[in-house]
């Protein structure tokens, strides 16, 4: 119990001291293929955690099945500063997603994929802009008019631009 109480101390001083970047927390919007809420915390210096809930859509793209819908992406990423000057910060990231949501037509998707983008934190205002780009994979699942279901299998990727406020 005394080794688990010191890690857990380790992680809480590592979690509070996120000295390398201007911000712990920003909330803000993000739109690409949809449009969303964005919720991204700094977990560690390099370690950030970006949480999205909105409604977005992933074009049929020849596969006979496109989804629109509620979808929740998590992303957990590594980020770098890549430069700073003339009152921008301006760091990269990578990492990868996770997604899950109830696609229009009662079909859920389910997904996974990577992320790799640029941000922007302007160090006069508390506003930061990404762009970044989501390769990855999706599957729908959904019901069929026979009462059996089947699976739609899609490569799945968006660009997507975030704004947010940051504190």
């Amino acid at each position: 119990m005394k080794k688990f109480l010191s890690i857990l101390a380790a992680i809480v001083i590592t979690t509070a001291a996120v000295s390398a970047k201007d911000y712990k927390y920003s909330l803000g919007m993000v739109g690409g293929l949809g449009l969303g809420a964005q919720f991204k915390v700094m977990v560690m210096p390099n370690f950030t955690i970006i949480e999205e809930f909105g409604y977005f859509t992933n074009p049929d793209g020849g596969t006979g099945f496109g989804y629109g819908g509620a979808i929740d992406n998590l992303v957990l990423a590594w980020q770098n500063q890549a430069t700073q000057g003339q009152g921008i910060n301006l760091d990269y990231y990578v990492g990868g997603q996770l997604k899950a949501g109830y696609a229009m037509g009662n079909a859920g998707v389910i997904g996974f994929g990577a992320a790799a983008g640029i941000e922007a934190n302007m160090q006069n205002a508390p506003i930061a802009f990404s762009f970044d780009f989501r390769p990855g994979y999706a599957v729908a699942l959904a019901g069929g008019g026979g009462g059996g279901t089947f699976a739609a299998h899609m490569f799945d990727w968006s660009l997507n631009l975030g704004v947010r406020y940051t504190f």
